[in-house]
């Protein structure tokens, strides 16, 4: 069974321009395993740059419009990883994430990074059941 790329209207071009060597989302099978998704404006398709809840709303809004893209949804993801520039982030991010999966969580595992060269300070990648 081979993997599936899909293009995601939006979201896949805006990638590209980050120059990124990734694709938004790849469907093999019943699984669907999406990039780590940064703050993606689901309109203009540039970063959002506000306060980090306005960030985390932009990824998880991203996420879901691509995982629906690909025929899953925020409550079939199964496994989630959050990456942040700074630890002292996490309570903001966990306030908007836990409005994004109200009926129980997915499995997660969030990490402080280093920024890098892109203005934003927040990705989430997950892997979802079709």
């Amino acid at each position: 069974m081979p993997r599936e790329i899909i293009d995601v209207p939006v979201i896949s071009e805006a990638i590209r321009r980050l120059g990124a060597p990734t694709s938004a989302v790849v469907r093999f099978g019943d699984l669907v395993m999406t990039c780590g998704m940064p703050p993606i404006d689901l309109t203009t398709g540039e970063i959002v740059e506000g306060d980090i809840r306005a960030q985390t709303r932009a990824v998880l809004e991203a996420l879901r419009v691509t995982l629906e893209h690909a025929g899953s949804s925020l409550d079939k993801v199964i496994k989630a990883t959050v990456y942040v520039t700074d630890p002292g982030l996490m309570a903001d991010v966990n306030e908007v994430y836990r409005a994004y999966f109200p009926d129980g969580f997915p499995a997660r595992t969030s990490a402080a990074i280093k920024p890098w060269a892109q203005p934003f300070d927040i990705e989430i990648e997950c892997v979802a059941i079709v």
